[in-house]
């Protein structure tokens, strides 16, 4: 078995694990949404709070983050505006987008990356991880909960521009007290401020985001056995086109052409993109009821797909 492999398998275990536990009744409906609604409240914040609270942002090189993001804003942008222009709800628009930009950099970008470009492209990859969630998790709760409000104005029937100030305070309220950008707006905090976790503290909140990842994956399986695939599959080889297709070859084209960075960042940069759909949007996809079979599709098939090309794509992109 190749190092890339060994790292990918795991993946698709936790999956069929949660198929299976599903297919056998172990895990049923409510107990997959109290699974998840768990994941959401607590093993998720750890790992965002944790992750982003250990990062030594002055230390950090932009280049590969800013091809990445470059690219990736954009590609989220122009999928949301499609969605809604379609007609698509808040929630379900902005998990499509999700889906097309959000790589899982963590549990699959780290060991690859580092067993590929060592520690000096994992140093890389943080720039990009550091503000991942920051990015696309904030900006998609702005999008839902903006949706929210705005469904309650238009059926309340106001439209005055106090309404509108306080439709807006109400945006930023609910999206600064979310479950997502709570932990990163205080691990931000606690980075800036230079101070080191406690050790328990750094203990628990490592045992709390160990968790979160297998357990996502898990509960993903668990939603695919439930899901029809005659209904959403469509769909789900739509958003695993854009992610592992478009993603990478957008960051790639931004990185060499408009910012012209590094063979090194560019690499790091294009192999991120073409990680697979990160689990933390099946936990968006299932938090807001919105797209769960498709996301639980697409990670399912974006994985396939990186098992596939990634050898590929580390064989012909410089930097190594």
């Amino acid at each position: 078995m190749t190092p890339l492999a060994g790292i990918l398998l795991p993946v698709f275990l936790l999956i069929l694990i949660g198929v299976a536990a599903a297919r056998t009744g172990l895990l049923g409906e409510a107990a997959v949404k109290a699974l998840s609604d768990a994941a959401f409240l607590i093993f998720l914040p750890a790992l965002l709070f944790g992750a982003i609270a250990r990062v030594e942002f002055d230390r950090l090189s932009p280049g590969a983050a800013l091809a990445y993001y470059g690219a990736g804003l954009p590609l989220y942008g122009a999928v949301l505006a499609v969605q809604l222009r379609r007609g698509a709800a808040a929630s379900a628009a902005a998990v499509q987008a999700l889906t097309a930009v959000f790589a899982n950099t963590v549990m699959l970008g780290i060991p690859v990356v580092r067993l590929a470009y060592g520690e000096t492209g994992l140093a890389l990859l943080l720039t990009i991880v550091a503000v991942h969630a920051l990015t696309f998790l904030t900006l998609s709760t702005l999008v839902i909960e903006a949706g929210a409000v705005a469904r309650g104005r238009a059926a309340a029937g106001r439209s005055s521009w106090r309404s509108i100030a306080t439709s807006l305070g109400q945006v930023v309220r609910a999206s600064l007290l979310h479950p997502v950008v709570l932990p990163i707006l205080a691990g931000l905090a606690w980075s800036a401020a230079g101070a080191a976790l406690p050790a328990p503290v750094d203990t628990t909140l490592q045992m709390l985001g160990a968790a979160a990842a297998p357990l996502c994956l898990v509960l993903l399986g668990a939603s695919l056995a439930q899901f029809d695939l005659r209904q959403g599959i469509a769909t789900a080889v739509v958003l695993t086109l854009l992610k592992s297709l478009a993603h990478p070859l957008l960051v790639w084209l931004v990185g060499a052409f408009v910012l012209r960075v590094g063979p090194l960042p560019l690499a790091v940069a294009t192999v991120t993109a073409a990680l697979p759909v990160g689990a933390n949007v099946y936990l968006f996809a299932q938090r807001y009821e919105a797209q769960v079979g498709e996301v639980s599709a697409a990670v399912t098939l974006s994985t396939l797909a990186a098992g596939l090309a990634l050898p590929w794509l580390l064989l012909w992109l410089p930097g190594r």
